[in-house]
């Protein structure tokens, strides 16, 4: 074989060997990035029902005007969480147990539940209902419930 075909050849499959293991490296990326996301998320969503926790059960009532902004905030993130827990983003440290994946329908009838729960309080707190502790509970119940099931306990 000429010298500058040789060359060519061994280029090419060098190109297409590389390639292919620059997409397989951009799928293990993005389901890691995948797993960051869903952590800061689910730390967003703790985040803000702990802020709301400072008003609504330890009387911070100086923040009572951002209670519908958290609220709101746990509403729309938790609309649908198990699309944060793709196939093959079980891996890597992370809390999620795999029940997570093992018992999807149970884990999407409990996120569901605290979607409910969230968009109840949310309504609540529109609706200028001055105690909002059950329906706080509530959230915090379902919340539990999922992480009961579905959570590494620290």
């Amino acid at each position: 074989m000429h010298q500058p075909i040789k060359l060519a050849l061994s280029f090419g499959i060098a190109m297409t060997l590389g390639l292919g293991a620059m997409s397989q490296v951009h799928a293990i990326d993005s389901v890691e990035a995948t797993v960051d996301y869903r952590k800061g998320v689910m730390r967003a969503i703790g985040g803000n029902t702990a802020a709301l926790a400072a008003v609504i059960v330890d009387g911070a009532n100086e923040y009572r005007d951002n209670l519908a902004i958290h609220a709101r905030y746990i509403v729309d993130m938790t609309r649908d969480i198990p699309a944060l827990f793709p196939e093959g983003s079980d891996f890597g440290e992370t809390n999620a147990l795999p029940a997570v994946w093992e018992n999807q329908e149970r884990y999407a009838e409990l996120s569901e539940n605290t979607h409910k729960a969230a968009v109840a309080l949310l309504g609540a707190i529109e609706g200028g209902e001055q105690d909002l502790g059950p329906r706080f509970r509530e959230l915090g119940q379902s919340c539990r419930a999922c992480h009961d099931d579905f959570r590494q306990r620290n």
